[in-house]
């Protein structure tokens, strides 16, 4: 079977584009000689879609661009994926209509049938249940020319005995699986594992194809696999990046059908010309595959809302280098604006390492001095607090100062304010509410402060651009003449990333060898902290256990099982968390 796999770019909403996108990609698969063309979950409306769908008239319009994509399909048959209408399963259900995921299946001028993804994930970003309803065959087979091909879509792979099983033994001889799979730092080895599994487990060839491009918080990397029935690696498409590919498959011999059967055509294969093969492996190592990431979910959240441009704070510390570098990588050095904005104590190194890093990288660079502003506004407080402001207080108002001059120069110049606060700080709420994580995108809101210093070495490697006085320099967070005092990202990263990422208790982290009073920190920082978190900016997703849709704790929240509670606080009712100074 020659099948083609078309990893187009994910763009919510834009039903017409991404019509043009998948017929553009149907017409190639025709001149290809391709028996099919697969495309990923959801490639006629964009992944993922939320309460969107909501919108009858958004609903409407998919389903008349579907049927307009039917009338121009040719031979080749199309899987595209898109939301269908059911009729409601739920008695209590009191809305006119219910909703699926479904992957029609386009041949001859028309639509064929849709398949209905049957498994809705529900857990991390996911929140299919909300507003879809499940499949109910999970044994629809399509023949497709001589081959009998099963359809599942993404989470339905992922049970060990859902549809592709029951496919399979229904007399499925390849399985066909659009995904839209969002990128974190194991995931593109686990797709891969997965894929083979299920080739094996049922005796069939897998054809996995994913979508590529930014969505908000979320980054989708592409890498389509094509494995055979022994779940050996036969292609994988590129990462980052919109391919489109055509390989011969060897499907399983004919087994007897007993699923439920349509017949999209019965065009025996012709005699074409051999196909060449490659098998990529995975794009550099971890650290690179985020450093894409990251550069490609800064390209299009900016790009997809409307800007070109981005402007952002150079303090002369890692975080902003390594953002500075990512926003360069995204949208061009000539469309990034670096400003400095040194403070009455700011140290004079400090502005002179900025603007070495903004010659390094060819972005624009402005100093503008912000001591007569947070004097002036100082002086407008002396009336109203008493006693005077502490040193605290005031790097707060120093970094809330800075944040005024990003917003007012994205207004004016129309550039996107980028944040440069990163994983760690945000989790233990080191950084001033409104000031340091004040911006429209924080491309490093999920990257662990550690993880910064590697990225800076990587993007080092390919050309000289962070100054190495920035990797050598102290964080702010640690200088204790700087009103900081965190213990070393080195000690505080393992926990925070076993804490939030796997769900470990105090108890297993001392188990684990951890130090307990810094365990005790970790813990306690961490869940004081989901008031700051609220009021920061969405970022780019790369852990599988990002803060925002993947993390929704309560703000108020009393539960602190690792600290006992003191005869004050016993007094006071609650030993909760606060919202804390600064």
């Amino acid at each position: 079977m020659r099948v083609a796999g078309a990893q187009i770019e994910n763009v919510v909403g834009d039903l017409d584009g991404n019509a043009e996108r998948i017929l553009d990609a149907m017409r190639w698969a025709e001149d290809e000689g391709a028996d099919v063309v697969v495309f990923p979950e959801l490639a006629l409306t964009g992944y993922p879609l939320a309460d969107l769908v909501l919108r009858e008239d958004f609903v409407q319009h998919a389903l008349d661009v579907l049927e307009e994509l039917g009338r121009e399909s040719m031979h080749t048959a199309a899987v595209v994926c898109t939301i269908d209408r059911v009729p409601p399963r739920r008695s209590w259900d009191t809305r006119d209509r219910s909703l699926a995921i479904g992957a029609a299946v386009l041949c001859g001028g028309q639509v064929r049938g849709v398949y209905h993804k049957m498994l809705l994930p529900n857990y991390e970003i996911f929140e299919e249940a909300r507003n879809f309803a499940p499949g109910d065959r999970p044994d629809a087979l399509w023949r497709i020319g001589e081959t009998v091909a099963g359809i599942s879509i993404c989470e339905d792979m992922w049970s060990g005995d859902g549809p592709p099983e029951a496919q399979a033994a229904a007399g499925a001889q390849i399985l066909l699986v659009p995904n839209a799979s969002p990128f974190h730092q194991e995931k593109p080895a686990g797709r891969l594992a997965l894929a083979s599994q299920v080739a094996k487990r049922n005796g069939t060839p897998v054809v996995y194809v994913n979508c590529v491009g930014g969505q908000d918080e979320l980054v989708f990397d592409g890498g389509s696999l094509v494995v055979d029935a022994d779940g050996e690696l036969v292609y994988r498409a590129a990462q980052f990046e919109a391919e489109r590919f055509c390989v011969e498959v060897q499907a399983s011999p004919p087994r007897r059908c007993s699923g439920h059967l349509t017949t999209v055509h019965t065009r025996p294969a012709p005699t074409r010309p051999p196909l060449p093969v490659r098998a990529l492996a995975l794009q550099g190592s971890e650290d690179y595959q985020v450093w894409q990431a990251l550069v490609l979910g800064t390209h299009d959240f900016a790009r997809k809302n409307g800007r070109d441009s981005a402007v952002l704070g150079l303090s002369g510390g890692i975080d902003a280098a390594v953002t500075a570098a990512v926003a360069a990588d995204a949208l061009g050095p000539g469309r990034v604006l670096g400003l400095a904005l040194p403070g009455p104590h700011s140290p004079e190194a400090d502005s002179h390492d900025a603007q070495l890093l903004a010659a390094a990288l060819g972005i624009r660079f402005e100093c503008v001095p912000i001591a007569d502003i947070t004097a002036r506004i100082e002086e407008g407080l002396a009336g109203l607090l008493d006693p005077p402001v502490p040193l605290e207080a005031n790097a707060a108002l120093e970094a809330r100062t800075r944040a005024a001059m990003l917003w007012a120069v994205s207004d004016q110049g129309g550039y996107l304010p980028l944040a440069t606060g990163n994983k760690t700080e945000l989790s233990v709420g080191s950084a001033a509410v409104h000031g340091d994580m004040a911006g429209a995108f924080a491309p490093l809101k999920d990257c662990p402060k550690t993880l910064l210093y590697r990225l800076a070495r990587l993007r080092n490697n390919r050309e000289p651009a962070i100054p190495q006085r920035i990797l050598d320099r102290t964080p702010t967070a640690h200088a204790e003449e700087d009103g900081g005092g965190l213990p070393s990202y080195e000690a505080l990263d393992p926990i925070v990333e076993r804490y939030l990422e796997k769900g470990e208790a105090y108890e297993e982290l001392v188990e684990a060898g951890f130090d307990p009073e810094l365990v005790r920190f970790g813990l306690q920082t961490v869940d004081d902290a989901e008031f700051e978190r609220r009021q920061t900016p969405p970022g780019v997703r790369i852990t599988s256990r990002a803060f925002g849709q993947d993390l929704r704790m309560p703000i108020t929240n009393a539960w602190r099982p690792y600290r006992a509670a003191t005869a004050a606080q016993a007094e006071g009712g609650i030993a909760g968390g606060t919202l804390r100074e600064g």
